[in-house]
């Protein structure tokens, strides 16, 4: 691959890039040389936090060399929804890299760039690790802390919302054992066996639907269950056949972020068709870190294959994709 090949291989990534995090997540520098650069604020889901970082282009990538990365900082996106919490501070996270973690991140890049992308294109594939890397060494989102305020007029003083995994929990609720926690299925929803690690609980409820409103009526149905509407997530995603052949899908994280991205994900690579799945998490006291999204994705698909919602052509063919990624 000629210089040529490589400079038009990088204007194809810095367009991929801008589809994917944003225009305005790329910042492009004036070429000084035969180098390009860029700067990169790549949102990172797990951690709660967006990252600025420098991307140095040498004009032998892809092909010759991998790119160099200058970290610049980190931004605390959890601090950013006081907003949403009049009366409230959160206080802000001091989101740094240690030597051994810029070595670490370094390194990740060579390997991915050769081993993973065989010297081709690398950035979003190791943004994409870097989320999951420093989601398991950054500290967790801070929980909101009440500001003074006059309650002589108030008969209490409500407390302070707890956090799980960065998000305002639910009012508590005793947690009975998990397999107290597997609901008697209502017409048409069919739940599966609770997952459990470290006490948190994981259950999925999976229905056909065919349009919007069998989808909210779904989730109404659930919520009239006083354990599920108290849980700490409702993770939700669906996909349905239109009548036109086109597929209409969406999901919704219930402040487990990236979470139903990923059950969306799922549902994709079990090829399921009108079908909503749900999954409920009841938050154990103990962070899981990353293994949570694991635990979410194999609760939705025991689920949909004890349920009978993927048959065994579609297991095969999302055996077939796992085993390649």
């Amino acid at each position: 691959m000629n210089v040529s090949d490589n400079w038009q291989r990088q204007q194809d990534e810095i367009v991929a890039l801008q589809a994917i995090f944003g225009e305005p997540a790329v910042e492009i520098s004036e070429a000084s040389g035969p180098q390009r650069s860029f700067v990169l604020h790549a949102p990172l889901d797990l951690c709660e936090a967006r990252a600025s970082i420098r991307v140095y282009l040498p004009e032998t990538y892809p092909s010759g060399d991998p790119p160099i990365f200058e970290w610049i900082d980190a931004h605390d996106s959890n601090a950013d929804r006081v907003a949403d919490r009049p009366g409230y501070v959160i206080p802000r996270r001091q989101l740094v890299l240690s030597k051994d973690m810029r070595g670490a991140i370094e390194h990740e890049l060579r390997r991915a760039w050769i081993e993973d992308m065989c010297c081709d294109v690398v950035i979003f594939t190791w943004v994409t690790w870097l989320d999951t890397y420093l989601a398991e060494l950054w500290p967790r989102p801070a929980a909101p802390i009440p500001l003074p305020r006059d309650d002589s007029n108030s008969a209490s003083t409500a407390p302070a919302a707890s956090l799980c995994n960065g998000q305002p929990n639910k009012p508590p609720v005793d947690l009975p054992l998990a397999d107290t926690l597997v609901r008697e299925s209502a017409p048409g929803i069919f739940t599966g066996s609770a997952l459990e690690m470290k006490k948190s609980v994981f259950v999925a409820h999976v229905a056909r639907v065919f349009s919007g409103e069998d989808v909210q009526a779904v989730r109404d149905e659930l919520m009239r269950d006083k354990k599920i509407a108290q849980a700490t997530h409702n993770i939700l995603a669906y996909r349905i056949r239109l009548d036109n052949g086109s597929i209409c899908q969406d999901n919704d994280d219930d402040g487990e972020t990236a979470a139903g991205k990923r059950l969306g994900h799922l549902l994709q690579l079990v090829e399921a068709e009108n079908v909503v799945v749900v999954v409920t998490r009841w938050f154990g006291g103990t962070h899981l870190g990353p293994d949570r999204f694991k635990l979410i994705n194999n609760a939705a698909r025991q689920a949909l294959e004890a349920g009978g919602f993927i048959d065994d052509q579609a297991k095969s063919a999302a055996s077939k994709k796992a085993a390649r990624k």
